[in-house]
């Protein structure tokens, strides 16, 4: 066998003939050893059937892409059922399609292809590809492939594969690397481990980042994550979350789980997630959240700054000051800046805006996002029928809940 290059897409196209010419299945998998590095090649898993088969490298004899053959020197007879040693991983079920680490770049990039090497008889991993055009021909279109871009190339001694070093004994070591990522890029990983170490990495981490962790996650998987930590870790991720996350967390569980996790929080926290829950999710009170700022309009601007600074709310919550009257009467909003900018002495009803946009708990999503947009408001509050502020709808709750589901796999394209 000369030397030349060889990708991974290329050898699962290859049938697989025994030293008799017989059809011995097709190439499913590459075995390779990762130690020492580069990987090498130590086998190949077959479908022979309902069977899967594996074929050591010594009893590989030619491989043949332009015909689409691979032959052994051994019968099928030869061959042993597959398993992998403890140093080994299969690169088509524990590499390709999954996410690895340039460490170089301290950045995540979706494996669409392994470059092979035949060296002195060996086959070696060189690198990864991750191009658009290596996707393109691994559907058959490779015709309309052209070449990979700069960086679209990463060499083997440069790729972490992290999400593998989570599922395996280099916890430690991966979990430090993790750590150091954006909790996107984290969450990007740990979708593609097992539930066990899932929770071993979210509790692992720093609450207020397996919370932000954990709101990047699929929606569809963020409740049997936090079901799959202990109650009182997942109690304490729970508390960093903004109560109308949390409260669609738990709208996955079953109703014994989510109030043994909403028996973690404060009474006061349990509470306003359990109200919030209790709103149909399409309507303004399943959107809304009770993560806000309200004074009372009798207090004086240098009053309401020392109350802000003392409670340190969140930086979403800031965007306006709510202001009640003595009934607790939703009466007026004050931005931030106006806030800011006012003499100290000044009440808030001499500054507040008494012209605001309220919609009732029981509105439905399309109707908020009229207001919002019509409005251009940040914020919208939501009332019950005697005016007491229950909750407000944030701008990108509401962009969430109405633009269409394609439009917002194209919005981390369009808005990077």
């Amino acid at each position: 066998m000369t030397e030349e290059s060889l990708a991974l897409s290329r050898l699962q196209e290859l049938t697989v003939l025994d030293r008799n010419g017989a059809v011995a299945g097709d190439v499913s998998d590459v075995i390779v050893a990762l130690l020492p590095e580069p990987p090498v090649v130590t086998g190949l898993i077959l479908a022979h059937g309902d069977e899967q088969l594996r074929a050591r490298w010594a009893q590989v004899s030619q491989i043949d892409p332009d015909r689409g053959e691979l032959r052994l020197s051994v019968a099928l007879e030869q061959l042993a059922p597959a398993s992998l040693r403890t140093d080994e991983v299969a690169l088509v079920d524990q590499v390709l399609d999954k996410q690895v680490l340039a460490v170089s770049r301290r950045k995540l990039f979706r494996v669409q292809d392994v470059a092979l090497e035949r060296r002195a008889g060996r086959l070696l991993v060189t690198g990864v590809d991750t191009s658009s055009s290596a996707v393109l021909r691994r559907i058959g279109l490779g015709f309309l492939a052209g070449g990979r871009k700069e960086g679209q190339f990463i060499p083997w001694d440069d790729v972490n594969l992290i999400s593998l070093r989570v599922s395996r004994v280099h916890f430690i070591e991966a979990f430090a690397e993790l750590a150091d990522l954006h909790p996107a890029d984290i969450a990007d990983v740990l979708e593609q481990v097992g539930p066990r170490e899932r929770a071993a990495v979210l509790t692992a981490l720093e609450p207020s980042l397996a919370a932000d962790t954990l709101q990047e996650m699929d929606v569809a998987l963020r409740g049997s994550v936090l079901a799959e930590m202990s109650p009182s870790r997942a109690g304490a991720v729970l508390g960093e979350i903004d109560p109308d996350e949390a409260a669609d967390m738990l709208a996955e569980l079953p109703d014994d789980v989510a109030e043994a996790l909403l028996a973690t929080l404060p009474e006061k926290e349990a509470t306003a997630i359990r109200g919030l829950a209790s709103h149909p999710e399409d309507s303004a009170g399943g959107l809304m959240t009770t993560d806000y700022v309200a004074l009372f309009a009798a207090m004086t601007v240098d009053g309401a700054l020392a109350f802000i600074r003392t409670e340190k709310p969140e930086a979403e919550a800031l965007s306006y000051i709510f202001v009640s009257d003595a009934q607790g009467l939703l009466s007026g909003v004050v931005s931030l800046r106006d806030l800011v900018l006012a003499d100290p002495a000044e009440r808030l009803e001499s500054i507040m805006d008494d012209d605001f946009v309220t919609v009732t708990p029981d509105a439905d999503e399309e109707e908020v996002g009229r207001l919002m947009t019509k409005y251009n408001l940040l914020v919208l509050p939501v009332v019950d029928e005697t005016g007491h502020l229950l909750g407000v709808v944030t701008l990108d709750d509401a962009l969430d809940a109405i633009v269409p589901e394609d439009w917002k796999q194209r919005l981390p394209r369009l808005f990077p």
